[in-house]
């Protein structure tokens, strides 16, 4: 009888040094703790970290479960539903990536119902921003009326923009969950509404809590997503969105989201010509200019470049005297092609400009050195020369309005952005004359903050020069108000301006300062003032713009400027020194002689 085999326990084999395994390859452990071969022959420490393997298990207590109490599961389900939606912070650990301001502000977001969410794609589908081409090719809004405006369903990265779609929204908003109680306007074409300007401008103060809550909650879904690091359409356009919400109060160095939109755009880019999706440089050529402004404004690096406009706008355009040249060629021309076909060579120069004023004039580079008097007197040139193309442009711009019966500076009380030929002309002469404006007025701050430092240490001849340059650029600057106040004439009464209100500011504050150093009342420029204020005014119906001092005392300025500059004179004021030039003669004062030398005379 044969006896059974004994199946002896296979031997492990020990498991590899970290050295090997991470350059997976095989490895040969030795005993008694000695060096692998490949560790002894490389002359590195051999060092082996333990791996528990399998699935631990989990012990449940059903006693401990069951001592769970009702209103704990509640706050576990409404975290775990708040995560899942992205609404409000599911840890106060990742609320300390927040700003106090927006961990303060969260407690003021509404319920998104899906009747609110469709009411706020409806406002945003009239802003401006909604026309961004990477916004177009994620089709969200068709995506949003797929399911019924309600968030849960969406997959995570159109979750996100669809959040920042809503607090982008929020600014425009009539609705009673973001202005609370109160007088509200019917629709944006409410004239009674808008024309009073004290509840336009607590507008702004009333819907201040829930653009932060709503602002902190798309910063929240939008680090969950990761949507910096993800490249994709949904991301690019939340990137781009959030950036704008940032241009409202933001004063960092840098910009993060506008870098992550710009980097985003540039991988997306080809993959869009291999897709054969519209090319839209029209349009691109306008956000790319008005990236570019923005960057401008704040003294930062233009992100920008010259191989993104080749990508996206198409060939390089010709010079700007070509241009003006070609203009001047075809001025009898009144047809609005003339105007949409020189948007494109029109932005990209400017764009141009943008990057030639960082890196010759304003920079952090070329501030180490002494200032580039050739290099003022060349942007100066270009600056002229763009302004001639601008009137040209406009001339084009107005004489269409006359031809089609819009008078320009009359225009319906509505905010528009239907493609109808009448807004797409003021939205170019508008845009002309941004792109100018968004210029000059960085140039002249910077030549005057550098002829103030190191006035001493120059000699006097180089003080004069450098003054005759401020004093052409503040020139400009001048001529930059009027045009400014043409361009907000542009557009209709009520439209969207809270991105735009830093130059506003800026330039109602030079505005403001020169005409107080004036001597005598200038009627044209207490119009151009009139106007910017009323701009201002509508701003306030988006942003609180009194909790910033400097605005608010701004605005006082305005309306106190404004105010005594209209105010009728009345000549027959008893107390005025005109008043005794104008009282009737008196008798005694024809005859200089004492009365008693007239009786004796008599």
């Amino acid at each position: 009888m044969s006896t059974p085999r004994v199946r002896q326990k296979r031997r492990l084999k020990p498991p590899a040094c970290d050295f090997c395994k991470a350059r997976r390859v095989l490895c040969h452990p030795q005993p008694n703790g000695l060096s692998c071969p490949r560790c002894a022959e490389k002359g590195v420490v051999c060092t082996t970290t333990p791996v528990v393997r399998g699935r631990p298990r989990k012990n449940v207590d059903p006693s401990a479960a069951e001592s769970v109490s009702s209103d704990s599961a509640k706050q576990l389900l409404a975290q775990e539903l708040a995560v899942s939606t992205h609404l409000v912070p599911a840890s106060s650990s990742s609320m300390t990536l927040l700003s106090p301001e927006v961990q303060s502000g969260l407690p003021d977001c509404p319920d998104l119902t899906p009747e609110l969410v469709a009411h706020f794609f409806e406002c945003f589908d009239q802003l401006p921003p909604s026309t961004n081409p990477v916004i177009v090719v994620t089709s969200i809004k068709t995506t949003i009326r797929q399911v019924s405006f309600k968030l849960s369903p969406l997959p995570p990265q159109s979750r996100v923009l669809c959040m920042c779609i809503i607090a982008f929204a929020s600014l425009v908003s009539f609705h009673e969950a973001v202005l609370g109680l109160g007088l509200l306007p019917d629709t944006f074409a409410d004239a009674v509404f808008f024309s009073a300007e004290t509840e336009v401008r607590n507008c702004g103060v009333r819907r201040a809590p829930v653009c932060r809550a709503l602002h902190a909650a798309a910063l929240k879904a939008a680090w969950d997503a990761g949507i910096m690091l993800q490249v994709s359409n949904e991301n690019a356009a939340a990137c781009f969105i959030l950036d704008l919400l940032e241009q409202g109060n933001f004063s960092g160095l840098s910009r993060p989201w506008a870098t992550a939109y710009i980097s985003h755009v540039r991988a997306l880019a080809p993959i869009w010509r291999t897709l054969k999706t519209p090319p839209y440089s029209s349009h691109w050529a306008g956000f790319l200019m008005a990236e570019a402004l923005m960057s401008t404004r704040s003294r930062k690096p233009i992100l920008v470049t010259h191989e993104d406009q080749l990508l996206l706008c198409g060939l390089e355009p010709h010079s700007q005297e070509e241009f003006l040249a070609s203009l001047e060629s075809s001025s009898n021309t009144t047809s609005a092609d003339v105007l949409f076909q020189a948007m494109r060579p029109y932005t990209w120069h400017i764009v141009r400009l943008a990057r030639e004023l960082w890196t010759t004039i304003t920079g952090d580079h070329i501030r180490l050195s002494p200032l580039s008097e050739s290099a003022v007197f060349h942007f100066l040139s270009s600056l002229s020369l763009n302004h001639a193309i601008l009137s040209h442009l406009l001339a084009r711009a107005d004489a269409w309005l006359a031809a089609s019966g819009a008078v320009p500076g009359q225009k319906p009380l509505v905010l528009d952005n239907r493609s109808n030929e009448d807004t797409i002309v003021r939205g170019c002469g508008y845009g002309i004359i941004i792109g100018f404006t968004g210029l000059v007025l960085p140039l002249y701050r910077e030549l005057e903050q550098r002829v103030e430092i190191g006035a001493n240490d120059r000699p006097a001849y180089a003080r004069d020069r450098l003054h005759l340059l401020l004093i052409q650029a503040r020139d400009m600057t001048r001529v930059a108000v009027r045009e400014l106040a043409r361009a907000i004439r542009y557009l209709s009464e009520v439209h969207f301006v809270p991105v735009q209100r830093k130059t506003l500011c800026d330039y109602a504050q030079f505005a403001l300062d020169e005409a107080e150093k004036a001597a005598v009342v200038d009627p044209e420029c207490v119009q151009d003032l009139k106007t910017i204020s009323k701009q201002l005014v509508l701003a306030g119906y988006s942003q609180d713009l009194f909790s910033a001092p400097d605005t608010a005392s701004l605005i006082q300025r305005l309306d106190g400027y404004i105010e005594n500059a209209t105010r009728p004179v009345d000549y027959f004021d008893p107390e005025s020194m005109l008043a005794d030039l104008l009282q009737p003669l008196d008798q005694t004062w024809l005859n200089p002689l004492p009365p008693e030398i007239n009786v004796l005379r008599t």
